[in-house]
């Protein structure tokens, strides 16, 4: 589940950041009344009491299907990049560079099932100082609270306690962004990820009969609590 965010940016510089389009060819539109009637029913959902023995995967399928609807909903509203994520690898070791991270000694390299790392290109010593990164190319809670979400996050309590909920808004909202300071590392994130939480239904079936199946319910019940939660703060606030 990924949380939606809607902000109007001035365009600035020619950017390659695009509004994915729907199969029709047009961008996708939402009704905001019937999402946040998904979204308030979503969040029902997901507050009740745990369900009884034997009724996770029932609990576990309606959500699922509530979201799924939401997901149909927004499509076609995500902002995406062109070409691949390694196409923009150079201007991330520019940027890094101009701002003064090392780059030298290693190459981002891609490890097949590993994924894309860092690989070294000469003999690195024990306890060498080989890789560091200014703070200010972090993206941090502080700087969370420095940029737009800076009004949200002093009047919401829940997000003040979750700081993984922040730097997911935070960067939902640098993405959007075409002038964001840090784009030239957005866009070299991964867009899909192998977690559970990506996990079709049937593939989720096949966990039914092991241990991780609890944890996985309750990711997944939490995730979509959280967006459903907040899509109406978002709301009220808009």
């Amino acid at each position: 589940v990924c949380f939606f965010i809607c902000f109007s940016w001035k365009m600035g510089k020619k950017s390659r950041v695009k509004t994915q389009k729907s199969s029709t060819g047009a961008t996708a539109t939402v009704s905001p009344k019937e999402m946040l009637n998904l979204s308030n029913e979503l969040l029902q959902k997901c507050s009740s009491p745990p369900p009884g023995p034997g009724k996770e995967w029932e609990e576990y399928v309606q959500i699922r299907s509530l979201v799924e609807k939401i997901r149909k909903k927004q499509k076609g509203l995500s902002v995406v990049f062109d070409g691949k994520r390694e196409d923009y690898f150079p201007e991330l070791i520019k940027w890094a560079t101009e701002n003064g991270a090392s780059t030298e000694g290693f190459e981002i390299a891609n490890f097949e099932e590993e994924g894309f790392g860092l690989k070294a290109t000469r003999e690195i010593k024990a306890e060498e100082l080989f890789l560091w990164v200014p703070r200010k190319l972090l993206m941090t809670v502080e700087s969370a609270k420095n940029s737009v979400l800076g009004s949200l996050y002093s009047q919401d309590r829940i997000l003040q306690a979750m700081g993984n909920i922040t730097l997911a808004f935070h960067l939902l909202c640098e993405r959007a962004n075409p002038n964001s300071f840090w784009l030239p590392y957005i866009q070299t994130l991964p867009s899909e990820y192998d977690t559970p939480l990506y996990f079709e239904e049937d593939e989720v079936q096949y966990l039914q009969s092991t241990q991780a199946i609890h944890d996985v319910f309750s990711q997944y019940k939490n995730t979509a609590r959280q967006y459903a939660y907040f899509y109406k703060v978002i709301q009220v606030r808009i």
